[in-house]
């Protein structure tokens, strides 16, 4: 989802077996970025999703390390973003 948390692009009738970032690389905007993201937009996304310029995912734990406070505090509201949007698909799906 963009940083406003609008729906710019959807893929339909693909397996539901499919991984969240295979089925991600079918659609439009993984393509086109450009063409659904003005110049300062991007998506919000999980950790099954690539790292983009355009494509803000949670930060990983270094190996044999712990995140930093404010990394740990990103992926906190990430997370709430990726919550929202769960339960916005959950709707759609029911169509």
């Amino acid at each position: 989802m963009p940083h406003n948390l609008r729906i710019v692009d959807y893929v339909i009738r693909v397996p539901g077996s499919l991984h969240d970032s295979t089925l991600f690389s079918y659609a439009r905007i993984y393509r086109h970025p450009q063409a659904f993201l003005g110049a300062n937009e991007w998506i919000w996304a999980d950790t099954a999703y690539p790292s983009l310029t355009w494509c803000v995912v949670p930060f990983k734990k270094p190996s044999g390390r712990e995140l930093v406070s404010d990394l740990k505090f990103f992926n906190y509201r990430l997370s709430s973003v990726s919550v929202a949007f769960c339960q916005s698909a959950a709707v759609l799906r029911c169509f």
